[in-house]
């Protein structure tokens, strides 16, 4: 089903439950230039009125680019009471396994930066896992970084509601406690891909032939389910009776690497409600060109555990590719 709203495709994917945020900024997209151009305002500040861009992640900015980004977004988030309009901030390397120092370096950030819409990229490494749960019950929004495959989300699911139990077991309240889970989804077949194609004999090279360019949707699709299933749990239905915000999945690495593939291939196949899609800016425009419009995160579920079932009979484990493609991350967050 083809969705038609107002003409703007990135706008329009608000009508299907998913908010786009942007994937990296540089300082010159802060600065009110070009005013006939962008309305008075900043490049970004146009983005977010015209697009309906409502988020950002950064890796290597100053903390003053992060404060004017959060602020531009500030309207965002006081219009969403706090479900959306974050600017989300990565932790350095250093502290990838170290779970003592990520917690203090991101209460540095959190409290340095000053501004209430900012979400701290802690990396779902195991250390990164029990720092996600301490600032969770700490009141710190956390963008829990540099997913890879359908098991480590569920841990990730997991840090995040242990954290709000924690803080609502000291009495703390926890309604405007943000989260999203980024499930980085072009990596994942970039590995895969290389896997299947060194497969030789003629009868599993066909097989894998037909398997590439599969896997990260399926993760994705089948990490969505698993999300599903805890939104509708006794669990969290008793943390959202207190107010809680659900961690919302994001897209991240939405470009695909394979040059064959389209060039919206990601964002096409994964728009879904309370999800969040990160974009490039050359995605963006990509998307507005010409992306689809519908409602695609559940489609095909059933491909889902085909996809699953024949990498596991080719030799391509899952499980591995993730630990595989996580301590790749490690040297380059």
């Amino acid at each position: 089903m083809q969705i038609d709203v107002g003409g703007n495709r990135l706008h329009d994917l608000r009508s299907l439950g998913q908010h786009v945020w942007l994937d990296g900024i540089y300082r010159g997209m802060l600065n009110p230039t070009q005013r006939r151009l962008f309305g008075g305002g900043s490049p970004f500040s146009h983005l977010i009125r015209s697009d309906g861009i409502c988020g950002v992640g950064f890796e290597h900015l100053g903390i003053e680019d992060i404060q004017r980004a959060a602020d531009q977004l500030r309207r965002v988030y006081e219009h969403t009471d706090g479900h959306d309009g974050y600017a989300s901030v990565a932790l350095s390397t250093d502290f990838v396994r170290d779970a003592d120092g990520a917690e203090t370096e991101a209460r540095r950030l959190w409290d340095v930066i000053g501004k209430p819409n900012i979400m701290i990229k802690v990396p779902a490494t195991d250390a990164g896992l029990l720092a996600m749960r301490r600032l969770i019950s700490a009141g710190l929004n956390v963008d829990a970084a540099f997913i890879f495959g359908a098991r480590r989300y569920r841990q990730v699911i997991d840090a995040f509601l242990v954290g709000l139990e924690d803080r609502l077991a000291a009495s703390q309240p926890i309604e405007h406690v943000a989260s999203v889970a980024s499930i980085f989804v072009s990596r994942i077949d970039s590995v895969v891909d290389q896997q299947l194609a060194a497969i030789q004999p003629p009868a599993k090279a066909l097989r894998a032939m037909r398997l590439q360019g599969r896997s990260a949707i399926a993760v994705a699709r089948f990490a969505y389910q698993t999300y599903k299933s805890v939104i509708a749990s006794p669990r969290w239905q008793f943390l959202a009776a207190h107010r809680a915000q659900p961690q919302r999945l994001r897209w991240a690495c939405t470009h695909p690497d394979d040059s064959r593939c389209s060039d919206v291939k990601y964002v096409n196949a994964l728009v879904g409600r309370d999800t969040v899609t990160t974009m490039s800016m050359n995605t963006l425009d990509a998307y507005r060109d010409h992306g689809s419009l519908a409602p695609t995160l559940e489609r095909n579920l059933l491909d889902v555990c085909d996809v699953f079932a024949e990498l596991g009979c080719l030799g391509v484990d899952l499980d591995r590719v993730s630990s595989e493609l996580e301590r790749e991350s490690a040297h380059c967050l």
